[in-house]
């Protein structure tokens, strides 16, 4: 039996709830993703399907990321509260890099997966949003500062329709005052 739930809604007022909250300056030019339908696994049995027409990679500064997103953005300090965040097509050319995938825990369940890649030389901290199946609020979630030239991963037991990254803010010092800059533990 499939769970089939249309919430088009629900996530156009996620992006224009989003959009409202952050200042307005003159933004770059808006990058979208080819019009998708999401399907992701709920359970052993069950899936949670969306159509999404029109959606950006970047907008006012929130990365907005789905299942089977792997994309890079790029970071610039403006001296303003948070930093001001470009979508980066080339991985190559990106300051970091975002991945988020479903993954079969060993419990059977199914969990989301974010990576993180910070190939900077300067540690970042980020907020993060999310919506999930059958809610119609828009929950938040905690994530962990991401230190200079290294790789964090977060998970959640439970599928996400929508993460929406933003508030980006460098943290700490950079690599070279701490020591670091090793793509490995301590």
């Amino acid at each position: 039996m499939k769970i089939v739930l249309r919430l088009s809604l629900v996530a156009a007022l996620f992006c224009t709830l989003f959009a409202q909250e952050q200042p307005r300056t003159k933004e770059p030019e808006l990058t979208f993703r080819e019009p998708f339908t999401l399907k992701l696994r709920v359970d052993k049995e069950h899936f949670y399907e969306q159509h999404f027409d029109k959606v950006p990679y970047v907008t006012t500064n929130d990365v907005y990321l789905f299942l089977g997103d792997h994309c890079g953005v790029n970071l610039t300090d403006t001296k303003a509260e948070n930093l001001s965040v470009a979508y980066q097509p080339d991985a190559g050319k990106a300051d970091v890099l975002f991945g988020l995938t479903q993954e079969k825990a060993g419990n059977g369940k199914f969990m989301m997966l974010l990576t993180v890649q910070n190939k900077l030389s300067q540690g970042f901290s980020y907020d993060a949003l999310m919506t999930v199946p059958e809610r119609k609020e828009i929950l938040s979630t905690h994530v962990l500062p991401v230190e200079a030239h290294l790789s964090n991963f977060e998970s959640w037991p439970h599928p996400i329709v929508q993460l929406v990254l933003r508030n980006f803010r460098f943290s700490g010092s950079s690599a070279n005052e701490k020591g670091t800059g090793s793509t490995g533990p301590k």
